[in-house]
């Protein structure tokens, strides 16, 4: 019967957000273990290095995502849970990402010096607590990886997209450059972070990982508009002036995502919960963002113009109970 498949469609769709709640529980319970006390210690120093923004972005989000969201997808996606070692490697690099932009900024480390670090980070001694928690995160990743060199030249690519990322601090940016950048950034990002797992890439991984990292990047920019606005930081959220364009674009990258994940290699079944797993903690959330910089568009006569909207029009707060229903409802209608 019609009806009863609904209802039965309904109930399996719904059992994504649930396992995502266990997931984020879950690593929230391993940082708890495992983390904190780390940071503890290295808040003692006192030495000014660690605030509480840095430890919010280890224990709310990099250190909590990017193993409960991006970690937990992948381990879906291959048929098999996660394992100990995984989750530390995990763990470890996302706890660096919030702490590695002060890292290289305050060494002023030449392309060299990069290099040299990624590839004998034993050399180095951290001159604050931030910089010795971050060598620490680092070592203890490379320790657990399962092939360290690769790792090591993934975190290099980052690198070197980050250092292209500089030019958005200029503005006169073009569109085309705006969005490479955006793409490679986002693309060598997940392709690092997936690096910590065990199971070797499948034939069309790698590109399906490259587009889905430009799609979570560009969905970073979406909530982070206002951030980029206060710093002179050029997305192409921040200099765009029609939020219907940037939701046709948005919709065309996660199309052209969904089709290299259907061809990836994995089976339909994995990818299908592979890809609700990320509608729920990623995509379904920026379409409730969008919907609300799009009011603010048809506020301004059909112009969207961040500059003139205040703080609490353009901070999207996916912690209440209407936007979270929101989101619920967007991933119901994506994966159709």
């Amino acid at each position: 019967m019609p009806i009863i498949q609904s209802i039965s469609r309904f109930f399996q769709k719904i059992q994504i957000p649930f396992s995502t709640v266990s997931y984020i529980n879950r690593q929230r319970h391993f940082l708890e273990k495992n983390i904190k006390p780390k940071l503890v210690s290295a808040q003692l120093s006192h030495d000014g290095s660690l605030d509480e923004t840095d430890i919010r972005k280890i224990t709310g989000y990099y250190g909590l995502a990017v193993p409960a969201i991006l970690g937990e997808s992948f381990c879906v996606l291959r048929g098999e849970a996660m394992t100990a070692k995984e989750r530390l490697t995990g763990t470890c690099q996302g706890a660096m990402t919030g702490l590695g932009d002060d890292f290289f900024d305050r060494q002023r480390l030449s392309e060299q010096g990069v290099k040299d670090f990624i590839e004998r980070p034993e050399q180095f001694t951290g001159k604050t607590a931030s910089e010795r928690l971050f060598l620490d995160f680092y070592r203890t990743a490379l320790a657990n990886a399962p092939v360290a060199t690769q790792m090591q030249e993934q975190l290099y690519k980052v690198f070197y997209a980050q250092l292209l990322s500089k030019q958005q601090d200029t503005p006169g940016l073009s569109y085309e450059v705006m969005k490479d950048i955006t793409i490679l950034k986002g693309g060598e990002s997940l392709l690092y972070y997936r690096t910590a797992f065990e199971h070797g890439l499948k034939p069309g991984e790698q590109k399906m990982l490259y587009s889905l990292g430009g799609l979570m990047q560009l969905s970073n920019d979406i909530f982070d508009v206002y951030k980029d606005l206060q710093a002179g930081v050029s997305t192409l959220v921040s200099t765009a002036t029609s939020i219907k364009v940037l939701r046709f674009h948005y919709n065309a990258l996660l199309k052209i995502s969904t089709v290299t994940a259907y061809r990836a290699g994995y089976t339909k079944k994995a990818t299908r919960k592979f890809l609700g797993i990320l509608h729920m903690g990623i995509f379904s959330r920026c379409y409730v963002c969008l919907d609300q910089l799009e009011k603010l568009e048809k506020r301004s006569g059909g112009i969207f113009d961040p500059k003139a909207y205040s703080r609490k029009d353009l901070v999207c707060d996916m912690d209440t109970m209407k936007n979270k229903l929101r989101s619920l409802g967007y991933m119901m209608k994506k994966l159709k």
